[in-house]
């Protein structure tokens, strides 16, 4: 038998070793090209991430004026590949967290040619010398494998950006101007961390408080201006800015007051960028001092200034109140500093400690008939003393020997929380473009604090009876309905599904407060025709009562009508401002059966008439009075209801209207319904006012 070669297998053989190297060039193929691809995505979804983070960090920053509390927020300095089972992935990439400049006292934000309204804080802003506040940027550098293109992504001066080599995207506005408001928030601090894992950044409020100062240029010639080292050229703020910046410069309807924004360049890769304002408005500057890091620095008290009248009327034999505040260079009250009085005599104390609010009060007791001045001082006792430099105060005390008349050191208006007339219709954030919110702001005219409780509002327009902000997310001015921005503390509610007109609103956090002779800024968004589309406030007016408490528990309300864009230069179609102490029914048997009230009453042309009226229940008149004040006058009385036995123990419930009417016919109506015996409308805050 012959055997030949069997050459069968040699083809299984082939096959294998062909089978075999496809797999490897395939898998070659997917480790060079798909595994890339696929790192590539990671990275790219993980800088989408932390770009997100960013304007988080950026959202903490910019709060800390209205924020007293640390605020945390997590970064994702780098990201992990997936697991794969035969391809190999490279290191976990891994990204720098740092600031730049934060400690660098040469780049500075600096404020120029701002003079304060107040006198007294006037001494440290004077317009004069410019103000220096050291800040910087935060910046994420991203070290990833595959993805080369990958932006850096910074934060500096309320805004955050991607710097890439062919230029810079933003990612969000600006908040440094919104129309004559500037908020400035330095940030301080060192913070340099690399890792592939997360890292937290505490946001520390070093020098806070929701404070504004009123400012505006000194001189004819000047501007107020805001300078600062930016990675942006001017250009680019500009395009920032655009919405603030005033085409027409002197008309002030439009709400624009940047005049321009102009540019140079700085140290090193930054542009030395100034904002620069228009003359003649004044404007509210707000700032605060943020800390991240390690590092970061306490402010110290900067000046004192007064918080009640700088100049004051008191009777003999009486004594008043006077109440002064420290601040750091921020504007921000400072607690544990002892400021003197000089006159140890009339002051008691002689001295005293400031307390969270920063404040200080001082009791002046009027013993002669003459005027003196009171001086107070952060330096010792003995110090020389004078009263122009930024750590002294003078109190020029008036005191007379007969009544005061009128309201407020002559000034009509001035009573309770005054309404500065300035208010503004807006728009918010919605779809809509409308200007269906009011900002506006008020003066509280007394010496002490007072904290907001709620607010009671009437609308004029039937295509105004709804207030809802339609907006979600975070609380906002303009995201809820109702935001009272104090000087010592703020306050907001936020009613889902909005509310009807007209409402009594209850302050939901809070309560927001306002130091004496400071000012507060309310907030309205937005009102509607039922649940439609916002209504254009321009020219519509809508009636406030505010309800406020003082620190011994006194209860009072303003009530006042305010009109979107109004200006003094209109017709006066403002009815009378009232400032209510008490409309109670007292009734101590049928013997003692009366309403006894107390009020104050404003009105920039003169009062004509008031007249209050008391009916039962069944609309019965039980009596009246009709009374002709001077304006700022006060109001009191009371009207006898046991006449004819209209009111007995057994049917107490009475309802009391007042109607004021100025010189030029506007009219005021406060009215409620009082249900018990011995009840105050305005502890029960059951007082609501309107205009017919």
């Amino acid at each position: 038998m012959t055997f030949t070669g069997d050459e069968r297998a040699q083809s299984v053989q082939v096959g294998a070793v062909l089978l075999f190297g496809v797999l490897i060039i395939a898998f070659s193929s997917y480790q060079a090209f798909a595994v890339p691809e696929q790192n590539r995505e990671v990275e790219f979804n993980h800088n989408q991430q932390v770009q997100t983070q960013l304007q988080d960090l950026r959202n903490a920053i910019v709060s800390v004026p209205g924020q007293p509390s640390r605020q945390a927020v997590s970064v994702q300095l780098g990201t992990r590949y997936p697991s794969r089972l035969v391809a190999t992935n490279p290191g976990p990439p891994s990204g720098l967290l740092y600031t730049d400049g934060t400690n660098n006292e040469s780049q500075n934000l600096t404020v120029r040619n701002a003079e304060a309204r107040n006198p007294e804080t006037a001494d440290y802003w004077n317009g004069t010398a410019p103000r220096y506040y050291n800040t910087g940027a935060i910046a994420y550098k991203p070290e990833y494998n595959v993805y080369g293109g990958a932006p850096e992504t910074v934060y500096e001066h309320s805004v955050v950006y991607n710097r890439f080599r062919e230029g810079n995207i933003t990612l969000s506005e600006q908040a440094m101007v919104d129309g004559r408001d500037i908020t400035l928030v330095a940030l301080n601090g060192s913070l340099s961390r690399s890792a592939s894992d997360s890292a937290t950044v505490d946001v520390e409020p070093k020098s806070q408080s929701s404070r504004t100062v009123r400012v505006t240029n000194p001189t004819a010639t000047s501007n107020v201006s805001v300078s600062f080292l930016s990675r942006l050229p001017a250009s680019e703020w500009s395009v920032l800015l655009e919405d603030q910046i005033d085409p027409n410069p002197g008309n002030e309807s439009n709400e624009k007051y940047v005049a321009n924004v102009t540019g140079a360049e700085g140290p090193g890769s930054l542009y030395n960028v100034t904002i620069v304002f228009e003359r003649g408005p004044t404007y509210r500057l707000k700032m605060a001092k943020a800390g991240v890091g390690s590092g970061s620095t306490d402010e110290s008290e900067a000046y004192l200034t007064t918080v009640s009248d700088a100049d004051v009327t008191v009777k003999q034999g009486d004594s008043e109140e006077i109440t002064l505040e420290v601040r750091d260079a921020y504007n921000n009250p400072v607690s544990g500093v002892t400021v003197n009085g000089s006159d140890t005599g009339a002051v008691d104390p002689s001295k005293a400690t400031t307390g969270n609010d920063g404040q200080v009060t001082f009791e002046y007791q009027a013993d002669s008939v003459g005027t003196n001045q009171v001086n107070f001082s952060l330096q010792p006792l003995g110090t020389p003393f004078d009263g122009e430099t930024p750590e002294n105060v003078s109190v020029s005390i008036e005191v007379t020997a007969g009544s005061e008349t009128g309201g407020n050191n002559g000034n009509s208006e001035r009573i309770g929380l005054a309404y500065n007339n300035d208010a503004l219709a807006l728009d918010n954030d919605d779809d809509d473009n409308i200007p269906g919110g009011l900002e506006y702001t008020f003066t509280n005219t007394h010496n002490q604090r007072v904290a907001i409780t709620n607010v009671g509002l009437t609308s004029q327009s039937t295509d105004a009876d709804r207030l809802s902000d339609k907006l979600g997310g975070n609380y906002l001015p303009s995201r809820v309905e109702l935001y009272i921005e104090g000087n010592l503390n703020n306050g907001y509610t936020d009613i889902n599904g909005g509310t009807n007109l007209p409402t009594t609103i209850a302050l939901e956090t809070g309560p927001p407060q306002v130091s004496g002779q400071s000012d507060a800024i309310v907030y309205l968004y937005e009102f509607r025709p039922g649940l439609n589309d916002a209504t254009n406030m321009s020219g519509k007016s809508v009636t406030k009562t505010i309800t406020y408490t003082f620190p011994d528990g006194e209860t009072r309300a303003t009530a006042f009508t305010l009109t979107g864009d109004y200006s003094e230069s209109d017709p006066d179609i403002r009815p009378p401002i009232v400032d209510f102490g008490m409309v109670k029914h007292n009734s101590n048997g049928n013997s003692n059966d009366d309403i006894q009230f107390n009020f104050r009453v404003a009105d920039k042309s003169g009062i004509d008439r008031v007249n209050v009226t008391v009916t039962d229940k069944n609309d019965k008149e039980l009596n009246s009075v009709t009374k002709n004040p001077s304006s700022g006058s006060l109001v009191e009385g009371s009207l006898d209801l046991t006449k004819n036995n209209a009111v007995n123990n057994n049917n107490n419930q009475v309802s009391v209207t007042i109607t004021l009417i100025d010189n030029t016919g506007n009219t005021h109506i406060c009215e409620g319904t009082i249900a018990t015996s011995d009840t105050d409308l305005i502890d029960e805050r059951g007082l609501r006012c309107r205009t017919p």
